[in-house]
């Protein structure tokens, strides 16, 4: 028995199918590992759940779908990629120390979607990462030089200062899944939210959400003289 991630992949190029697989390393160097002449656009780690015995929850999620696999050799399935998470959350037992419960959702693409225009550039993956006691916000940023990777950076924003405006208690409670975590932060935290608690978009996007009224509820659209 050994430990390590299963994760699922998505591809632009790929409507309607995920891969699913596993490694002991960082399931996003697995994905750039998987990107070739054949494919034109890169993979994307959609979930990644952390396990102690990573290759039979890996075989048991196969297994699980097997009828929806799309050849007999191959790690890809065409089934919808909301219901393979929630199988792999319900196969994933929790490891020996409850602290090392792991489990993350890629939300670069949705954002990308909602934010494209205003992202930082540099941003290639953003995560929704928790364990029983902690939801983070995870932004990795890569810079390539002659395709080239240069340099990479990994932040993690701890999401408990989050909370509820009139009782307190924390936005993003680790008592739920990372789904609905994710889905939180997609839907529910607004363009002013983000700026003032995260460095998600770059200083033009900042300038123009703080001075727009329709985002910020505290300015009247003027522009500081």
């Amino acid at each position: 028995m050994s430990a390590g991630y299963v994760y699922i992949l998505i591809n632009s190029s790929m409507p309607g199918l995920i891969k699913i697989g596993r490694t002991f390393r960082d399931s996003r160097a697995r994905a750039r590992e998987l990107q070739s002449t054949g494919v034109p656009t890169a993979f994307e780690v959609a979930y990644e759940v952390f396990s102690e015995d990573y290759e039979a929850l890996e075989q048991n999620l196969h297994e699980y779908l097997s009828e929806f696999r799309v050849s007999g050799n191959r790690e890809f399935f065409r089934y919808p990629i909301r219901m393979a998470i929630r199988c792999l959350q319900d196969l994933s037992s929790p490891p020996r120390e409850l602290s090392s419960a792991f489990s993350a959702e890629s939300i670069f693409h949705a954002l990308s979607n909602k934010y494209g225009a205003w992202l930082e550039p540099y941003i290639v993956d953003v995560r929704i990462v928790q364990t029983q006691e902690r939801v983070w916000l995870e932004i990795t940023e890569e810079e390539e030089i002659a395709g080239y990777l240069v340099d990479q950076k990994i932040k993690r924003t701890d999401l408990a200062f989050c909370s509820g405006e009139l009782d307190g208690t924390r936005y993003f409670d680790p008592v739920d899944s990372v789904s609905t975590n994710a889905s939180k932060f997609l839907k529910e935290w607004c363009p002013y939210s983000i700026i003032m608690t995260t460095d998600l978009f770059h200083h033009d996007a900042c300038l123009e959400i703080q001075n727009n009224p329709k985002f910020n509820p505290h300015t009247d659209g003027s522009v500081p003289a």
